[in-house]
């Protein structure tokens, strides 16, 4: 009995180091190095919570063992996803919770989204570990990750077919009304709905990078237009890769009235360049602008025979289908491409260390976009009229 109230002693944490004490410590900390964004560390507090409500709130950090950790990867697995918001288990503490959905058969927990959780819990062991009042702290994550697992549902391509079925659907030729824009009729968009899945082909940006831009982001620098992708928390603007790049604009989407389009927002807003590309798309509850287009352009697949369940289409198709035509058709490498993209380059880590420009000219990036044709994808219904006189642009 002593044994026992001396290992309830020691696993009570001090005045202000409770888990959760020590986690926001970190996340103030990760939030003043521009480490991570704000909605990052929320979504980061709620792992957070449900693993102290699995080793019980009042416990010092020093007392998780890799046995309990073990114990914690195996519950989540256990549980369906979205399993808080299910009516038969989402009132359950997780334990029992876990218990429950093994009765009823319910789905598992990737493995990937597992190895999620624990990505979030883990560096904060990390972290404490540097600080000399926890020198020595062991991170009871480490050999608990599920390894050789992927996602299941990879971000595909959009083939000709599909890209013909997308751009000749009611969007892009004439639909119904506001809420119906599947069924066929005679109004037409000219504001997010066509412009922003437009430009995702186009340019490869991801959809809430575009949703966030700005009239001034779009700019014309020697006789060639693109856009300025910001990464600029102070306006509300972020990136993947937390910095800035140019992404040209393609000659068929400048063909498509893109800049025709931009004019006449800046007319509406008497040339005020900081006001909003697409002014309909608000923030959601985690600060995310895209989140709206994104939702509502994955319904509008599903509306059209695109998409079907949870296929990995969206989007981020288009993004993996410039990739696919730079290869092929503006025969860039991987590297080149990389630089189309905005994503880093680990082979070339101390160059991009040096000097204060991003890499790729606006004309050289112009050169290598323009060279991607989208061979077998009709876009003549979206061109100016002497694409009818000419024939068919494909």
């Amino acid at each position: 009995m002593v044994k026992r109230v001396h290992e309830r002693e020691k696993a009570r944490p001090a005045p202000g180091e409770t888990i959760m004490d020590l986690f926001e410590k970190w996340g103030n900390d990760l939030l003043e190095r521009g480490v991570k964004r704000p909605d990052t560390v929320e979504q980061d507090r709620k792992v957070i919570e449900q693993f102290i409500e699995f080793v019980g709130r009042d416990r010092a950090i020093d007392s998780v063992s890799p046995k309990e950790m073990a114990e914690y990867r195996e519950t989540l697995r256990s549980l369906p996803p979205k399993w808080q918001s299910m009516k038969a288990i989402g009132h359950l503490p997780i334990r029992q919770a876990a218990a429950e959905a093994r009765k009823l058969g319910l789905s598992q927990l990737a493995h990937t989204t597992v190895n999620k959780h624990l990505s979030t819990i883990s560096p904060l062991f990390k972290w404490l570990a540097e600080d000399p009042r926890w020198a020595g702290l062991r991170n009871p994550c480490e050999g608990l990750f599920f390894k050789k697992v992927r996602g299941k549902n990879r971000r595909p391509s959009f083939t000709s077919a599909q890209l013909n079925t997308i751009l000749k659907s009611p969007l892009f030729t004439g639909f119904k009304r506001d809420g119906s824009e599947w069924e066929p009729g005679e109004q037409r968009a000219d504001d997010w709905r066509k412009w922003v899945p437009l430009v995702c082909m186009f340019t490869g940006a991801r959809i809430g990078e575009i949703a966030q831009l700005r009239i001034g982001d779009v700019v014309n620098e020697r006789v060639a237009w693109f856009v300025h992708i910001r990464h600029d928390q102070s306006a509300q603007q972020s990136t993947k890769s937390k910095e800035s790049r140019p992404a040209a604009v393609h000659q068929l989407l400048e063909d498509m009235g893109f800049i025709d389009f931009l004019n006449r927002r800046r007319d509406a807003v008497e040339g005020n360049e900081d006001a909003k590309l697409f002014p309909e798309l608000r923030p959601n509850e985690r600060g995310q602008v895209g989140a709206t287009a994104s939702k509502w352009w994955r319904k509008y697949l599903k509306k059209i025979g695109i998409k079907k369940g949870r296929d990995g289409i969206g989007a981020h198709a288009f993004r993996h289908t410039l990739v696919d035509r730079l290869r092929s058709e503006a025969e860039l490498l991987d590297y080149q491409i990389a630089v189309c993209l905005g994503h880093s380059q680990s082979s070339t880590k101390t160059t991009a260390g040096y000097g204060e420009l991003s890499q790729g000219t606006v004309n050289m990036l112009k050169g290598w976009i323009d060279s991607v044709r989208f061979d077998g994808v009709d876009f003549c219904h979206l061109l100016k009229e002497e694409c009818a006189a000419n024939g068919s642009k494909d």
